[in-house]
């Protein structure tokens, strides 16, 4: 996740299809489903050590795709649509320096299940080791939430957030996190990122 260029060669692992528009920052809808966007926290800093949650966040949305989520404004980003899946990657600079990864393809036969599957060797195919995706938490028929981690070729260890959806024919897979000595800091602000997004649509189970 701290390499964003590498991630193009992850989306073989993605299953394609129709090639759209990446997010962009020109949406003007109201998503209708979107998950909890507060994650329990296990291990608390003083709250001098934790970095504040920012005031200025920016839209981001795909309107043709059908989804938007926030990020803090100053945030550094690229998209691509490469195979069909259109990538958003962003690094929120410091204090936080939070990277955040988001893959949204079309693939009706997938599940929530199957998504948090493709999370392991997608990071792995980035040149991460010791990729952990655990605690995962249902938070509703159309999204789950886990904790995720992984050491790169230096030996240092990312420690994140991934969000993972499904909306009948879309499928949505949103990592946020940062190195590890980093995370308690900014895990309210990761928290925030991941818990914005939303469908606009009622989602898979046309329940929200």
């Amino acid at each position: 996740m701290k390499r964003i260029l590498l991630f193009l060669g992850a989306l073989a692992l993605l299953t394609a299809g129709c090639a759209q528009k990446p997010a962009g920052n020109t949406a003007t809808s109201t998503p209708s489903a979107s998950p909890a966007s507060a994650a329990k926290t296990t291990k608390k800093l003083p709250e001098s050590k934790v970095n504040p949650v920012p005031a200025d966040w920016i839209t981001m949305a795909d309107e043709v795709r059908g989804y938007e989520f926030k990020v803090p404004k100053g945030t550094d980003h690229k998209t691509d649509t490469v195979n069909g899946v259109d990538v958003y990657a962003a690094n929120v600079p410091a204090p936080y320096d939070i990277n955040v990864l988001i893959f949204a393809f079309k693939d009706k036969t997938l599940t929530k299940d199957d998504l948090m599957k493709k999370v392991e060797g997608v990071l792995t195919s980035m040149g991460e080791k010791d990729v952990k995706v655990t605690d995962i938490k249902e938070l509703s028929d159309d999204y789950s939430v886990a904790n995720i981690s992984s050491v790169d070729e230096k030996g240092k260890t990312t420690k994140g957030k991934v969000l993972v959806g499904t909306d009948v024919t879309d499928n949505y897979i949103v990592m946020v996190g940062t190195d590890a000595d980093k995370f308690s800091a900014n895990e309210k602000t990761i928290d925030e990122i991941w818990g914005s997004f939303g469908m606009y649509s009622g989602g898979a189970s046309g329940n929200n």
